[in-house]
């Protein structure tokens, strides 16, 4: 069946009525929910057919049928949709479409008294998204005591992790009891197989605050100076390198760059260098490494009534620049540091190159893959600095979950820059202002503190939700681990972001400025239990509890 939650209501309404098993069959003239308590019909008592008007109604199974769900190990079955699937674990659903189809097997003479998802009571009417169907099974039980029903349940599509408890009651026909059947849902935007690909985002800023702070420490920051080997094997001073010219751009052609610096000449002819270039990353078993779509080049600029003679020499210095700012294996080059980064956060070091699965660039953003062998769901976390009223999202206690995150959550004015402008934010963050060593990085200003003091603005952060006596807070780094843990039952998980409530309400209020994260959650204990306890772990805050504005609860700072 195609995603149930990309169909208009109306027309999802006129399929599901005109299908067979996976659908629901035509009404009945005497609805299950008109099945209720004894009633007196031209003065004769109507009375419970079965005899067991007086006995509670039994529930003897309940067993999930749509959307299907992976198979054990995190398998995808056979024409598996992620936009509509489902993923069952510790008694948790993790659910990517917007309704269910279950097969209830009752005694009989029962009928659906209620259904509730969350705090919302469903009924047969289509209302705000919310409605059920519930119809006599085409294929009843052998046993002569029991009764099969087909039941539909809708509800409007969430993609941000939410839980909600779905319960379901049945009646006795014409007589008195209920039984329940009750389970929580997490509503999520997709439910990924084992080893689909995921995407771990570098926003341009990030990239440009790499290349900023490593052009800084390859001048030898505030001498602005430092002495260079040229193709020729010659030695060279290169000097005032000019932080207000650097230039990047990512697009889907690359990682585009440009900057300006001096070198040394004879008679005071020193040229204005101007390097420029474009590349992409690859990332595969052999690890991550650069791509040049524009090798590295230079213009020069020189003063007047000097001569050009020496130009062939000064351009063997552009390779040796750009190779150790971006691609040498020493710790300060861009690529390098998104290896490091992404390595160091992973479990098992000497292997995590065997899951990167590739690099690609979109606008203002560059993206590498990896496949973890583990199931995953995919969350759009909002731009939510913990003011925001939604629910937390369920985790079986003792699951450790990696975290691979993506997407540009939030564009605001870059701090002390004229003309004004505006940066993107990845789910690293951004610095604060004033809290950088380097010249011109692109920063953002707060007048308060945010969630976490001395983190970047605008970080994904994940915190358990509620606790009684402390409670964790974790930051996001590519590939990082945290475990979910409570030790009176599964954890709850509330995902957001580091900000102050103010400036993620005000983001929130301009309209496509804070469209939040894409995060993918891997189930590691599926892959390795004793892999997911040693893996890398998010760094993380404990603190003591405070009162949650939307649960009224002791929750978290």
């Amino acid at each position: 069946m195609r995603s149930l939650r990309r169909l208009p209501a109306l027309l999802l309404l006129s399929l599901v009525l005109g299908c067979g098993q996976e659908g629901l069959p035509e009404p009945e003239a005497e609805t299950l929910s008109a099945r209720t308590d004894a009633a007196t019909r031209g003065g004769w008592t109507i009375q419970n057919a079965c005899g067991n008007a007086g006995t509670t109604p039994q529930i003897f199974s309940n067993t999930l049928m749509s959307p299907p769900a992976l198979n054990m190990g995190g398998g995808a079955p056979a024409n598996w949709n992620p936009e509509s699937g489902r993923l069952r674990r510790g008694g948790i659903e993790y659910v990517s479409a917007n309704g269910l189809r279950f097969e209830l097997i009752t005694d009989r003479c029962t009928y659906i008294k209620e259904v509730k998802v969350g705090t919302r009571v469903v009924t047969p009417t289509y209302t705000d998204g919310y409605w059920y169907s519930a119809t006599d099974a085409s294929y009843q039980p052998a046993d002569p005591g029991r009764y099969g029903y087909n039941l539909w349940i809708f509800f409007p599509y969430l993609g941000d992790g939410s839980t909600n408890q779905v319960t379901i009651t049945v009646g006795r026909t014409f007589g008195s009891g209920v039984a329940t059947y009750s389970f929580p849902m997490v509503q999520v935007d997709t439910v990924e197989a084992s080893s689909a690909s995921a995407p771990m985002g570098f926003s341009r800023t990030e990239l440009w605050n790499m290349f900023g702070k490593a052009l800084y420490e390859k001048f030898n920051r505030e001498t602005n100076s430092t002495v260079i080997t040229s193709t020729d094997g010659s030695m060279r001073r290169i000097y005032d390198y000019d932080p207000s010219s650097l230039q990047l751009s990512v697009t889907s052609n690359g990682v585009g760059f440009s900057f300006k610096f001096k070198t040394d000449i004879n008679n005071w002819c020193d040229p204005t260098i101007r390097a420029y270039g474009t590349f992409k990353l690859k990332a595969d078993f052999t690890g991550i490494s650069v791509d040049w779509v524009t090798a590295p080049q230079a213009s020069l600029d020189w003063p007047a009534l000097c001569s050009a003679v020496q130009v062939v020499p000064i351009l063997g210095l552009i390779p040796n620049l750009i190779y150790d700012i971006i691609e040498s294996e020493a710790a300060g080059s861009m690529s390098s540091t998104i290896e490091n980064s992404i390595i160091e956060s992973l479990p098992e070091t000497g292997s995590v190159r065997l899951f990167l699965a590739g690099s690609t660039t979109r606008t203002n953003e560059l993206l590498v893959n990896l496949r973890l062998p583990a199931p995953s769901i995919k969350i759009n976390v909002p731009y939510d600095a913990f003011d925001m009223t939604r629910s937390a999202t369920l985790f079986p206690s003792g699951e450790n979950l990696t975290l691979l995150a993506s997407g540009l959550g939030v564009n605001d004015y870059v701090a002390g820059v004229t003309p004004q402008t505006t940066l993107y934010s990845g789910p690293s963050g951004v610095p604060r202002y004033g809290s950088t060593t380097w010249p011109n990085p692109q920063t953002l200003s707060r007048a308060s503190n945010p969630v976490w003091y001395g983190q970047p603005i605008a970080r994904l952060l994940a915190r358990t939700w509620p606790t009684v006596l402390s409670t964790s807070t974790y930051q996001y780094s590519p590939g990082c681990t945290f475990k979910a843990h409570n030790t009176f039952g599964n954890a709850a998980v509330r995902f957001g972001v580091n900000d102050t409530v103010t400036d993620a309400q005000r983001l929130r209020g301009v309209f496509g400025a804070a469209p939040g994260y894409s995060l993918r959650v891997v189930f590691l204990n599926e892959f390795n239990p004793t892999t997911g306890d040693g893996a890398s772990r998010c760094g993380g805050m404990t603190s003591g509890p405070v009162v949650s504005s939307d649960l009224g609860v002791l929750a978290n700072p």
